[in-house]
C-alpha cells in the first residue's frame, strides 16, 4: 500500500510504545491543529477535512482522516495513532476509515469536540462556621473549597461533583436518604441546577456508603505515614434497636502540632463484658493498622473497662508495641470521676433539689401554666432572658443549670404560690411539697461550689484542645476547695464537702494507683515544668506519699527520654568526635603558642563533651515561659522543636491523651439522631459509616457539649415567648398547624424504605 508524506509508517517495539521523535510528529500536528483556537475561534471540522482532502501525491487522494492519525506497525499488526490522545485503533487497509472516523468523533481532546459547553464565571463566597476542621488530614474534601474563598474562577456543571457533594451534604446533615425525593428539594434543585439529574434514594444510599469506604481507606493511609503516638478513647451504647454498640475515637498530632480527633469505629457488640470489649478494639486496631501506635486507652471507671484494657495491654506486649510495657496504658474519664464527686456530695440536699426540680416541672408541663409564671415574672420586675430548663436526674451537670436558671426566678416562684388560685400549692403538695426558703437558700449555697465541678468539667472535656496539661491543675484546685469548704461554718455546706472528700481521697490517695502519665504532661507544659509538679504534689499528698511520688515522676521522665532516643537514628545519638593533636602535627607548627592554643581546644572540647547536656536536661533548666491565657503549648512546640527534637517526641504524643471519653459519647448523639424510632431499620455497617464519615467530612468543628448552646436555645426560647404573649389566638393556629405539618412530615418519614437500608 502507497503511504503519503501524511501517512508515514513507523517502525515500534512490540510494547507500543512510540519512538520520542514521532511524539515530536505528534504534539506538532496537534498543535498546527488548534492554531486557529488560539487566533480567537474554534477550528471547524469542515475546515479539517477540506485541508486534509488536498492531494498529498501526485495523481493519488488519501483520506482526509489521515491529517489526524499516524500510521505505525505493533509486530505485523498496522495500527494508527491518535494526534490528540494517547490512544490508537486499527490501521490496515482491510478495517478501512470507519475506525478512525469514530475514535475522532468522541475524542475529547480533539480540537473541535473541546469546551462545547460554555464555562460560567463563579465568585466563591466565605464560608460560615469559622474552623473548616482537619483540612490537614488525608484529603478532606472541603480544603480545596476553603483555598477558592472569595476567588473568580470558571465553573462548568458536572453531573459527578455534584452527586458527590449531595451525598455530602446528606451524611453531614443527617439527612434522610428520601431527601432527594421531597417535592421540595426537587424544586430547587429544578431552579438552581436544573441539569442536574437528581438520583434515587437506592442510589444516594449507596454513593453515602461508598464515600464512606473511601474516606476509611484515605485515613488509612495517613495514618500508614503517622510517625506520632495514637491515643484512644472509647465508650457503648444502647441504640433504639436494643443492639450495643462501641465507639472507639483516635486522638493525635500531627506533624504540624496540630491535635485531631476522628472517629474510627461504631460498631455493633454482642455484649458489654471486659474481654468483648477488649476483643472489640482489638480488632479495630488490626483493621486499620495502628497497632504498634497505640499510647493510651481514656474509658470510665466501669470494672468491665478494667479487664478489657488488661486484655487489650497482654495483646500490644504480644506485638511489642507498648511503652513501658504498657504500664500507664489505662487513663480514668475525669469527667465520670467529677460526677461520682459531686453525686456524692449532693445526696444530703436531695430533698431540696426534688422541690425545686418539680416547681420548674410544673411550671414547663403546659403552656398556660407557663403564661401565669411569665406575668409572676414581670410583676416581681426580674430581667432576665434565662430560660427554665430540666434536668436530667442522672446528669449532675444539667441539675446545675437548672438551680443556677431557677435560682433567678426565685420570686416569681414565690408569687406564682398565691397568685395560681392554689393549683400550684396543691400539685406540688402531694409530692414532698412547694420549694421553701430553706430550700431556696440550701440551693444559692449550692451554685457556687458546683460551678467549680461544672466549669472543671468543661474545660477538661474538650476535644479540640489539649488538656492533659491542665488535668494536674484542676484536680488540685478542687482538692484545695473541698479542703476549705470542710472548715465552712454552713453545716449543709461542710456535710457536702465532707462526702465529696472521701470520693475524691478514694481516686488520688494511693499514689501507686495514679497514672504518672498525667503528671509529665504538665513538665512538658513550658509554663509549668517540674517545679509546678512538685508544689502540686505537695500539696496533694503528705511528706512521705510527696516524696515517693517525685521520684516516680522523675523516674518515668527519664525512662521516656531514653525509650524515644533510642527509637531514633544512631547519627542522632552519636557525640561530636573530640579535637585530637597529634605530636607530627606539632612538630609542623611555625610558633609554641600555636601548640598551647591547639591544646587548649582540644581540653575545653573534651570537657563540653564530657559535660554534654540532653534534650530534657536543657528543658527543665531553662527559664519557664510566662504564663498567660493566649498561651498555644502545640505552637510553643513547634517553633522549639529544634531545640529540644527528643523531648519534643514526646510531647507529642503525650499531650495528645484525652483525659475524658466526651469525644466519644458525643458521637452516640450523632448515632441517637441518625438512628430514631423512625430510621431504625439502618443496619449496623450503614449506621458507622454514616456516624464515621459525618465526622471526618464536617467542616465546622463546634463544641461537643450541649449545655454551651444553652443561650442560644434561650434566645430562641424568648422570640418564641413573645409571640406567645402576643396572642392566644396565632399560638392556637401555629399549634394546629404544626401538629398538621407534623402528621405530614410524620407520614412520609414512616414510609422510609426499609428495604433500601436492609440491603446495606
Amino acid at each position: 500500500m502507497a503511504t503519503s508524506s501524511s501517512t508515514a509508517s513507523v517502525n515500534v517495539s512490540s510494547d507500543g510504545s512510540l519512538p520520542s521523535n514521532n511524539e515530536a510528529n505528534v504534539t506538532d500536528q496537534a498543535t498546527q491543529a488548534t492554531e486557529l483556537k488560539g487566533k480567537g475561534r474554534k477550528r471547524t471540522r469542515d475546515e479539517d477535512n477540506a485541508e486534509a482532502s488536498e492531494p498529498h501525491q501526485k495523481g493519488k487522494k488519501c483520506s482526509w482522516l489521515w491529517a489526524h492519525f499516524t500510521k505505525f506497525e505493533i509486530g505485523k499488526d498496522e495500527r494508527a495513532q491518535c494526534h490528540y490522545c494517547p490512544n490508537h485503533v486499527s490501521g490496515g487497509s482491510k478495517s478501512g476509515t470507519t475506525v478512525m472516523k469514530n475514535h475522532l468523533d468522541r475524542c475529547r481532546m480533539y480540537p473541535p469536540n473541546v469546551d462545547k459547553a460554555q464555562k460560567l464565571i463563579s465568585l466563591q463566597s466565605d464560608l460560615t462556621g469559622g474552623d473548616c476542621g482537619d483540612t490537614s488530614v488525608g484529603n478532606n474534601s472541603l480544603k480545596s473549597l476553603v483555598e477558592k474563598r472569595g476567588k473568580l474562577e470558571l465553573w462548568k456543571f458536572n453531573q459527578a461533583d455534584t452527586r458527590a457533594a449531595l451525598s455530602k451534604m446528606i451524611i453531614m446533615d443527617e439527612r434522610p436518604f428520601r431527601t432527594v425525593e421531597h417535592d421540595g428539594f426537587r424544586l430547587f434543585c429544578s431552579v438552581a441546577c436544573p441539569h442536574f439529574m437528581i438520583p434515587s434514594r437506592w442510589t444516594i444510599a449507596r454513593d453515602c456508603f461508598d464515600m464512606y469506604l473511601e474516606e476509611k481507606s484515605k485515613l488509612k493511609t495517613y495514618f500508614s505515614k503517622l510517625s506520632s503516638r495514637i491515643c484512644l478513647t472509647t465508650d457503648t451504647w444502647t441504640s433504639c434497636q436494643n443492639l450495643s454498640y462501641m465507639c472507639l475515637t483516635a486522638h493525635f498530632i500531627d506533624q504540624n502540632w496540630k491535635l485531631h480527633k476522628k472517629v474510627i469505629n461504631f460498631c455493633p457488640i454482642v455484649g458489654h463484658t471486659g474481654e468483648i470489649i477488649g476483643k472489640s478494639i482489638e480488632n479495630c486496631l488490626i483493621e486499620w493498622g495502628i497497632t504498634t501506635k497505640v499510647l493510651t486507652v481514656t474509658v470510665d471507671n466501669a470494672s468491665a473497662n478494667d479487664v478489657g484494657v488488661e486484655y487489650l495491654r497482654d495483646r500490644l506486649r504480644s506485638w511489642s508495641s507498648t511503652i513501658l510495657d504498657g504500664k500507664y496504658l489505662q487513663i480514668r474519664c475525669v469527667s465520670h470521676i467529677l460526677s461520682l464527686t459531686v453525686k456524692e456530695g449532693l445526696k444530703d440536699s436531695n430533698d431540696s433539689i426534688y422541690r425545686v426540680r418539680n416547681a420548674v416541672r410544673f411550671v414547663r408541663s403546659s403552656p398556660a401554666r407557663l403564661l401565669k409564671f411569665n406575668v409572676c415574672v414581670k410583676k416581681e420586675q426580674i430581667d432576665s432572658s434565662r430560660h427554665l430548663c430540666l434536668d436530667v436526674e442522672t446528669r449532675w451537670n444539667s441539675t446545675y443549670l437548672m438551680l443556677d436558671s431557677a435560682l433567678i426566678y426565685r420570686k416569681a416562684f414565690l408569687k406564682l404560690e398565691t397568685s395560681d388560685n392554689g393549683k400550684f400549692v396543691t400539685e406540688l403538695s402531694k409530692n414532698r411539697g412547694v420549694p421553701t426558703e430553706i430550700d431556696w437558700e440550701c440551693v444559692s449555697s449550692l451554685l457556687p461550689f458546683l460551678k467549680i465541678f461544672y466549669d472543671a468539667t468543661l474545660r477538661l472535656s474538650g476535644s479540640l484542645y489539649i488538656t492533659t496539661n491542665v488535668y494536674l491543675q484542676e484536680i488540685v484546685g478542687i482538692g484545695m476547695m473541698i479542703d476549705k469548704k470542710c472548715e465552712s461554718s454552713d453545716v449543709g455546706v461542710k456535710l457536702m464537702a465532707s462526702g465529696m472528700k472521701k470520693k475524691h481521697a478514694k481516686y488520688w490517695e494511693n499514689v501507686d494507683k495514679v497514672n504518672v502519665l498525667l503528671y509529665v504532661a504538665v513538665v512538658l507544659d513550658p509554663r509549668r515544668k517540674m517545679q509546678y509538679v512538685n508544689w502540686a504534689i505537695n500539696q496533694q499528698y503528705d511528706y512521705e506519699n510527696s516524696v515517693k511520688l517525685r521520684s516516680k515522676v522523675l523516674e518515668t521522665i527519664t525512662s521516656l527520654y531514653v525509650h524515644y532516643t533510642e527509637s531514633q537514628p544512631t547519627q542522632m545519638r552519636t557525640p561530636p568526635p573530640e579535637v585530637e593533636v597529634s605530636p607530627d602535627e606539632c612538630e609542623n607548627m611555625d610558633d609554641w603558642q600555636d601548640v598551647v592554643e591547639s591544646q587548649f581546644e582540644r581540653d575545653v572540647s573534651s570537657e563540653i563533651t564530657n559535660d554534654k547536656k540532653s534534650d530534657m536536661d536543657k528543658y527543665l533548666e531553662d527559664v519557664r515561659e510566662v504564663n498567660s491565657k493566649k498561651f498555644d503549648v502545640l505552637d510553643w512546640w513547634k517553633k522549639h522543636e529544634e531545640a529540644y527534637p527528643i523531648v519534643a517526641l514526646m510531647a507529642r504524643d503525650i499531650l495528645a491523651i484525652p483525659v475524658s471519653t466526651v469525644a466519644s459519647e458525643s458521637a452516640f448523639s450523632t448515632g441517637g439522631r441518625i438512628l430514631d424510632q423512625f430510621r431504625s431499620s439502618l443496619s449496623s455497617r450503614m449506621v458507622e459509616g454514616l456516624v464515621c464519615a459525618q465526622d471526618w467530612l464536617r467542616s465546622t468543628r463546634g463544641p461537643l457539649l450541649a449545655e454551651e448552646y444553652v443561650e442560644e436555645v434561650e434566645k430562641f426560647d424568648k422570640e418564641v415567648l413573645y409571640i406567645t404573649n402576643v396572642s392566644l389566638y396565632t399560638l392556637y393556629v401555629s399549634k394546629n398547624l404544626i401538629f398538621i405539618e407534623f402528621g405530614r412530615e410524620l407520614a412520609e418519614v414512616l414510609e422510609e424504605d426499609s428495604a433500601c437500608d436492609d440491603y446495606f
